[in-house]
């Protein structure tokens, strides 16, 4: 009979609490499984509550390494309320016409060892530091003197369409908006399609770079549209970007972390049953609240 193989094992010290925590290969299978319950539960709300579909991608680097969530979230904040005093004057507030979607991301959080050597958590290690444990004769990576250093914050917003006819009878408030972005106050009706959608995507980036902690450089604030060939991890389309913005949500507490339920236009209704039982976490709309 073939010897039973051992299940390598990664153990990782939180810098904090000391607490040493051990990640195995079906822990890993186990958390694949909440993010696709979790995605799909987004997507199935989105799309039986009749809320706008998402249409831009605004990935946002801020300057400085932000690693308070709640810096982040009064940004979030001032750049929904922004938007919707812009494109949406009239539904303010109504995600049937126009929805907003927050997620906060990390950085790549590293292993900081004595050493001197960084190694970059749930990715590739960059150097090979397995070491045979004699005893269990089991390989796990030497990080016994290591402190988990996590990375700065970045966003994700996906936003619906903003109607043609906003753009082209704008407030007076999105005139001045425009003028900055064009030079001219007003859009003639007769441009062409193309246009138009680049000019969407570019007074979106100008109003992410008002908050107060975005900078101004071109790689400050990234507008993707919405292209139904877009793929990410078995998703399509505004469906990839779901896939693609809650990627780092393998458990509950990056479920919670990473999406900015306060300022979206979907919320996690919380629930004492814990999702390793339910596989499931419930999205309502904020109307039902």
């Amino acid at each position: 009979m073939p010897p039973k193989t051992q299940e390598t094992k990664l153990l990782l010290t939180n810098k904090d609490t000391k607490e040493v925590e051990t990640i195995t290969l079906n822990t890993i299978k186990k958390w694949r499984f909440d993010l696709f319950e979790l995605r799909q539960n987004i997507i199935n709300h989105i799309e039986t509550s009749k809320i706008a579909l998402p249409e831009y991608h605004m990935i946002l680097t801020y300057y400085n390494k932000h690693k308070n969530r709640d810096t982040i979230t009064r940004q979030h904040r001032f750049i929904r309320n922004t938007i919707e005093e812009l494109f949406n004057p009239r539904y303010r507030g109504n995600p049937f016409k126009s929805s907003h979607f927050f997620f906060i991301e990390r950085h790549k959080s590293i292993l900081s060892s004595s050493d001197g050597i960084k190694y970059y958590l749930f990715n590739q290690v960059s150097v090979d530091n397995m070491v045979l444990d004699t005893i269990t004769n089991v390989s796990e990576y030497d990080l016994c003197d290591a402190d988990i250093v996590k990375g700065a914050y970045h966003s994700h917003i996906l936003k619906s369409e903003i109607p043609d006819e906003v753009i082209f009878k704008p407030n007076k408030k999105l005139r001045q908006l425009i003028y900055e972005v064009t030079g001219n106050e007003n859009i003639d009706e007769t441009i062409d399609s193309y246009t138009l959608k680049n000019i969407k995507a570019s007074l979106l980036e100008a109003v992410c770079k008002r908050s107060e902690i975005v900078g101004n450089s071109k790689a400050s604030v990234k507008v993707v549209r919405q292209n139904p060939k877009y793929y990410y991890d078995g998703f399509y389309g505004w469906k990839g970007y779901i896939a693609y913005t809650t990627k780092t949500c393998y458990n509950p507490d990056m479920m919670v972390e990473v999406i900015d339920d306060a300022n979206s236009s979907l919320l996690i209704k919380a629930s004492t049953i814990p999702i390793k039982t339910t596989n499931k976490r419930m999205v309502i709309n904020e109307d039902d609240l």
